[in-house]
């Protein structure tokens, strides 16, 4: 059935996705060697030079360049491919991000298309097709029985349709955060004091938490993840390695620290102090503490020298749970898109009546007798305060079993299953039944990345992370590296192999070598500087 005149349609010129088969005269099923002769006939009749249309022989052109390249005949009928399934029920929708690849290949490789997308307009209860009048063909709508008949085919297109320019939108707003980056890249260059809006609220957010924490008379004892964000560590068999992100750190401003054998300092000049907290253990008075920081002043690492050699920090300060923000934490944690599993390797004489295991909706807390001590908090959808929830109560459980470890040695594994909670009814009618929980909560780092830690303590917003592994790796030449959340079925691992570190770890090593330190610029976000400092008392 054809459409009425005037139908927004006719602006669509590659509907069916087979535009360029249709300019030369071609099934989609073609060889090569069909293109190539297709191409000549119609551009010896399509010529201007002989007359021909020049509007018509640039289409010819296209369709050949196109369909010639291997790679882009591909790119192009999986673009026929989307546009012919994208809104039909029943049929496998395409991955996430799925027209944010086919963007990339029509760009990388040149081919040109109308970006515009029909987007359907269907009843916001039950989700089908509007029931008014199709102004598109001037039939009644058909019922959800008929819609695969009359998606495509001899039937006219049945649901209500408007042009949408979904994918340029999309293309425009990727345009505009890479230039974002750019623009702070530049100011960064022209000006290291220079903050965005994000760096100013983390500011904000900072002086506040720092002030409430000096009014607590318990504060060396205390942990806050309000400033507990703001810093990592990790431990060799030697040392214990502390990495700062100094959100008032600027470049005329001094980075103090200040250490003693059971106490440490950390701040920049003329602000509140990032750290000034009670040791968990005792560091050596024997040698100086090794710091680096950056030019701009914003993150500073410090090597401290553990007093007793090879003895292993449960927590970085007096009265934090075990192995809070430390690279590799003291569990195992694997996330599933229903549950999330927890497992915690104990000793062997662990009984059932030694654990106290207690799950809220804010987070848990374990205690193992004369052994561990563990308090977390979960990721919360501040968007949906009052009505998110993290882990279904009622259907969390958890379990001690035996088992042997990779040392052949017997040992107890304490099994936690938090359970998420069944997709609401708006996550199951407008996202296809996909949580808006941590795994596809939009990271800030300008990647468009997707995915947060399932506890906020794991979680790393700086990248500290990278920083601490190019310390390890330094010191031992093996470092623990904990999977990105934004990596699907990433596991942790330990890596003994510099070919094998990340890109951004091989970097920072180098740096800190001073290999490329002649190479660095100020404004390099990790150009270090290096000196010793003895400890000393305050």
């Amino acid at each position: 059935m054809a459409s009425r005149a005037g139908s927004p349609w006719d602006d669509v010129e590659d509907l069916e996705g087979d535009v360029h088969y249709r300019v030369l005269g071609l099934e989609r099923k073609a060889s090569a060697d069909d293109v190539k002769k297709a191409y000549r006939t119609k551009a010896r009749e399509l010529h201007p030079d002989k007359g021909g249309d020049p509007v018509a022989f640039g289409k010819v052109q296209e369709a050949y360049e196109v369909l010639s390249d291997p790679k882009k005949r591909e790119t192009y009928d999986a673009w026929a491919k989307d546009l012919k399934f994208r809104y039909v029920r029943g049929v496998a929708p395409r991955a996430e991000g799925g027209e944010g690849i086919l963007l990339d290949e029509f760009e990388r490789m040149g081919i040109s298309c109308d970006p515009l997308t029909q987007l359907v307009i269907t009843c916001e209860v039950c989700r089908r097709p509007s029931t008014k009048e199709c102004w598109t063909c001037g039939m009644k709508i058909c019922d959800f029985c008929g819609l695969k008949r009359h998606w495509k085919g001899s039937v006219g297109l049945h649901w209500p349709l408007v042009n949408s320019d979904h994918m340029r939108e999309r293309l425009a707003k990727r345009q505009f955060e890479e230039k974002k980056l750019e623009d702070a890249r530049r100011l960064a260059l022209e000006d290291p004091n220079y903050r965005n809006e994000a760096e100013l609220q983390d500011i904000r957010k900072f002086k506040d938490a720092a002030v409430k924490m000096q009014e607590n008379p318990q504060r060396k004892v205390t942990f806050d993840m309000e400033l507990g964000r703001f810093y990592m560590w990790a431990q060799t068999e030697a040392y214990v390695y502390l990495a700062v992100y100094i959100p008032t750190g600027y470049s005329d401003k001094e980075i103090i620290l200040e250490a003693n054998e059971r106490a440490i300092l950390i701040q920049a000049e003329e602000s509140p102090p990032v750290i000034d907290r009670f040791l968990s253990r005792g560091l050596s008075l024997e040698e100086p503490i090794e710091s680096f920081v950056t030019d701009d002043n914003r993150f500073f690492t410090a090597a401290l020298p553990k007093g007793k050699m090879g003895e292993k920090w449960d927590a970085l300060f007096e009265g934090d749970p075990n192995g809070i923000r430390c690279l590799e934490p003291p569990y195992h944690i694997k996330e599933h898109k229903n549950e999330v599993v927890m497992e915690i390797v104990l000793p062997f004489w662990i009984d059932e009546e030694d654990v106290r295991l207690d799950i809220s909706e804010e987070g848990f807390e374990c205690e193992v007798r004369n052994t561990t001590h563990l308090k977390r908090s979960f990721w919360q959808n501040k968007s949906k305060k009052g009505r998110y929830q993290a882990v279904d109560l009622q259907e969390c459980a958890w379990s001690l079993d035996e088992e042997v470890s990779g040392k052949d040695e017997t040992c107890k594994v304490l099994l936690v299953n938090f359970v998420r909670p069944p997709p609401t009814q708006d996550e199951i009618m407008y996202k296809k039944g996909n949580r808006d929980d941590n795994q596809t909560k939009p990271r800030r780092d300008g990647h468009q990345r997707k995915g947060v830690r399932f506890f906020i303590e794991d979680e790393d917003e700086f990248g500290l992370e990278d920083v601490l592994q190019a310390l390890c790796f330094l010191d031992s030449g093996e470092t623990f590296v904990p999977p990105k959340p934004w990596i699907k079925d990433a596991e942790p691992k330990v890596i003994r192999e510099f070919a094998l570190l990340s890109p951004r770890v091989k970097e920072l090593v180098e740096k800190m070598l001073g290999e490329s330190e002649d190479e660095s610029e100020p404004g390099d976000e990790f150009y270090y500087k290096s000196h010793e400092a003895p400890p000393t008392v305050y």
